[in-house]
């Protein structure tokens, strides 16, 4: 059993999958007016209690690395932590534009597309990725950049995603015109099940960080 923890915007969410058939089995998002420091365990536990395990039936637990708010991922990672050291659990931490872009896969788009978090001071955290049927691939690495450069970044038309697309939507349709896809709205959230797609292809794949 896979547990994956997203806290990186101010909507917080917890997922648990299965590692041995790849099962999506429960996902629970926070109100963003809540702590997480304080709710993400608890939710955790009624997911696990909810399908009637617990958490000595983990194995693995994926949390968000960012980019992203750092209080809620100092509070993710540390209570990843807490989660793996008792039982030496598998850590895997998946960066938190990389799970915005396997939204989009998941909802079969396909395609470029640009990744967005706020950065603040009217720029954006960027990731730049090609998406497939069965996997993404980042084209660049993750940077921070202004409205304006991002035309110089696409090849071509691309999905725009991510809670800076939100923001800034104004902005980003100025900057690229035609360029820009946005993505339906609920693909715009970071989520935790996202989170724990990518941490089990990692593990399909023989990773066991």
């Amino acid at each position: 059993m896979l547990a994956a923890i997203e806290v990186s915007t101010r909507i917080s969410s917890v997922a648990l999958l299965d590692l041995v058939t790849g099962e999506e089995l429960a996902e629970c998002h926070l109100p963003g007016d809540w702590e997480s420091a304080v709710t993400l365990l608890p939710a955790l536990e009624t997911l696990l209690g909810d399908k009637g395990f617990s958490s000595a039936d983990l194995a693995a637990v994926a949390v968000s690395t960012g980019p992203g708010s750092f209080t809620g991922i100092r509070v993710g990672i540390a209570t990843a932590e807490g989660l793996c050291l008792p039982g030496n659990l598998l850590a895997f931490g998946i960066p938190t534009l990389d799970g915005i872009a396997e939204n989009l896969r998941e909802e079969e788009v396909q395609g470029e597309a640009l990744c967005l978090l706020d950065a603040q001071r009217g720029e954006v955290f960027v990731g730049h990725y090609e998406i497939g049927k069965e996997d993404l691939r980042e084209m660049e690495p993750a940077g921070i950049l202004a409205m304006g450069q991002l035309p110089g970044v696409l090849k071509g038309k691309a999905w725009i995603a991510g809670p800076g697309a939100l923001k800034y939507e104004k902005e980003i349709r100025e900057a690229l015109g035609t360029q820009a896809l946005f993505a339906f709205t609920h693909l715009h959230q970071p989520r935790a099940m996202s989170i724990a797609r990518l941490a089990y292809r990692r593990w399909q794949k023989g990773e066991r960080p």
